[in-house]
């Protein structure tokens, strides 16, 4: 038996987690894992229902978007790893822990504890941050030192492992994901719709949803009737709002539902004859496994692992140029106009799926790299990285003591104050909508016809929502987050020419003068704030 600690950077049940859990499953006795998670969540339920040990130790992980994070952030992101890997020591020893393996790349919490005890380390890289993701290591020289220092690196396709050679110079061996082949598979396909198509996971503009419901519309226009189900947990609310509005915007209602995120899709793979992965560039795809092990027809875009598990031959599924919904357009017809060929295509991609990530054939190749890494340190007398390990402590003693950010305290009771004042607009609001009081009537008595809205965080959507088809007319938004969603919403930036609109919204909260002092000096429209328009309409009630 070899006695693990696994370092998970996650405390929900994303696919990285649920990859080590699958493993875990099945797992006959040669391991005795320990799991470390950053804090309480979700995935202790399934850690508890597994009988594996587990404790909860913080840390960050270090990668943020890319350019947006500061040198201060970047200390204290170490700091936090390096005091994680201090803790775990005690745990290691009491434990006897003969392996470390680090479940993702995104902290260096594993690396660290391996220099600080000598115990061998496997980490494992399951994501392509740039090309998917457009984040960064906070400090990339310092992450490529502690790739060196791994004594196995794992990554779940080949697409990743030759990234990371690129980038990092550092040797990874395959091992694809192994699942619980038995969970996913469908024999019975019977129940299918043949214009049915499923796209689960994430919503987030990485993952092509967009354009999946671009292509609905495109083949809405040529006639075709297609019923698409988007399905997952979004990034932001923005992002599912602005999904919302598309299909809206598209008459698509009858044909797109966007569903909240569901722990188990088998019943709707069990309707849909297809399955889209849109990912801009997917490090493997778990959703494009489970899917061919359900029977679906996949339809990928020509990136990343997407194209590894597909092939590129078709005969395991259809791919499509990534970015390009008029070429997604296109497979999904073609798939539908060749129906004729699912039943050879579904068998193909089930029994590679089922063959290639078995669950117990992972843990088969997991066992074999833990002990030739463990003969490997038990033969060799040389022990590295004691260099880096000066390095990091020389570094450490000089972030230890850097105390909590002032700026933070002042954000924090600032984030408090907007919070009990978004709280008093929404009750306002509601007050309002019962009394059957429309924000578009208040707006036409004082002739504002046509508006602009600055802020789209929550209140932002809501007017847009309220006021969307209704006698004011949206003419644009502006927030200082936001770009151009090609075509969905005219987004607008302050520093640009303002056009012609009666009146200018704005829904941000706390002080707001000089933001609506600048935007009437820029523009000379009439600007109001959100709670200037409550105030109207409760002048009427």
């Amino acid at each position: 038996m070899i006695r693990v600690m696994y370092i998970v950077n996650e405390s929900g049940l994303g696919g990285a987690a649920q990859s080590l859990l699958d493993m875990l499953a099945v797992n006959d006795g040669r391991i005795c894992p320990i799991v470390i998670i950053p804090s309480a969540g979700i995935i202790e339920e399934r850690l508890q229902q597994l009988h594996i040990s587990y404790h909860i130790v913080p840390f960050d992980t270090d990668h943020r978007k890319i350019g947006g994070h500061s040198q201060k952030e970047d200390a204290l992101i170490f700091r936090s790893n390096y005091e994680a890997a201090l803790k775990l020591q005690e745990i290691v020893r009491q434990q006897k822990i003969e392996m470390i393996h680090t479940n993702s790349s995104v902290s260096n919490v594993g690396a660290m504890l391996s220099l600080m005890t000598g115990i061998p380390h496997i980490w494992h890289i399951r994501e392509l941050l740039e090309e998917h993701f457009g984040c960064e290591f906070v400090d990339g020289d310092l992450k490529k030192k502690l790739f060196a220092c791994a004594d196995g690196v794992v990554s779940i396709s080949e697409c990743v492992g030759k990234i990371y050679k690129k980038k990092y110079e550092v040797d990874c061996v395959c091992i694809y994901d192994g699942l619980h082949i038995e969970r996913f598979i469908e024999r019975d396909f019977s129940a299918k719709k043949a214009n049915a198509f499923l796209m689960a996971g994430q919503i987030t503009s990485n993952k092509g949803q967009l354009d999946a419901i671009k292509a609905v519309y495109e083949l809405a226009k040529q006639n075709i009737d297609t019923r698409l189900y988007i399905v997952g947990a979004a990034e932001s609310d923005y992002y599912r709002w602005l999904l919302h509005r598309c299909v809206r915007k598209c008459k698509l209602e009858h044909h797109i539902q966007i569903l909240a995120h569901k722990k188990d899709l088998r019943e709707l793979r069990h309707e849909c004859q297809y399955s889209i992965t849109g990912s801009k560039m997917e490090a493997l795809g778990r959703v494009t496994i489970e899917a061919m092990l359900a029977g679906c027809v996949v339809i990928g875009a020509d990136t990343g692992g997407t194209v590894e598990i597909i092939g590129q031959d078709g005969s395991r599924g259809y791919l499509y140029r990534q970015g390009d919904y008029r070429d997604l357009a296109r497979a999904m017809r073609y798939a539908m106009e060749h129906s004729k060929d699912n039943r050879s295509i579904q068998s193909a991609a089930q029994d590679y799926a089922a063959e290639t990530f078995d669950a117990s054939n992972y843990l088969e190749r997991i066992i074999w790299l833990y002990e030739e890494v463990l003969q490997d340190k038990k033969n060799s007398a040389i022990s590295s990285g004691g260099e880096l390990l000066e390095e990091l402590r020389n570094r450490y003693a000089t972030v230890k003591d850097i105390g909590t950010d002032v700026e933070l305290l002042e954000r924090h009771d600032i984030d408090h104050d907007k919070s009990r004042m978004l709280a008093e607009m929404i009750r306002r609001w509601f007050s309002i909508k019962l009394e059957k009081k429309s924000l578009d009537t208040v707006l036409s008595q004082r002739s504002i016809y046509s508006i602009a809205i600055y802020g789209m965080g929550f209140l932002g959507k809501s007017l847009y929502q309220e006021l969307e088809d209704s006698a004011v007319g949206i003419a644009y938004v502006m927030d200082r987050e936001l770009q151009e969603d090609e075509g969905i919403l005219k987004v607008i930036s302050l520093d640009e020419e303002l056009p012609q609109v009666d009146a200018v919204i704005v829904t941000v909260l706390g002080s707001t003068d000089e933001l609506c002092e600048r935007i009437k000096r820029k523009s000379g429209y009439q600007v109001i704030t959100l709670k200037k328009l409550l105030d109207w309409c409760e002048e009427e009630l």
